[in-house]
């Protein structure tokens, strides 16, 4: 058994300098855009079956759509810029 864990080699340590927060990754910047995408297509069936029966609840999923549009896009232009390391970038 120990012969296997010998086998792995040797384990590297992380430097602490590597570490961003969560808010500076791909992964926040894409589950922004995930949800931004959800609720685009949620308020846009909500318009559409609220149309003719409640006029203020079709505006408010229209600006709930509007509004998570734009946050769409900005999260998408700002996913562009974020640093990825050479060695993730060529995968």
């Amino acid at each position: 058994m120990f012969d296997i864990i010998a086998a792995m080699g040797r384990m590297r340590i992380k430097k602490k300098g590597d570490a961003k927060p969560f808010r500076q990754t791909m992964a926040y910047r894409l589950l922004l855009v995930l949800l931004s995408i959800l609720i685009v297509v949620s308020s846009m069936l909500v318009m559409l079956t609220s149309y003719e029966a409640n006029k203020t609840t079709f505006f408010i999923a229209l600006g709930a759509g509007v509004f998570c549009t734009l946050s769409l896009f900005y999260n998408l232009e700002r996913a562009r810029h974020i640093p990825v390391p050479d060695r993730k970038r060529h995968r």
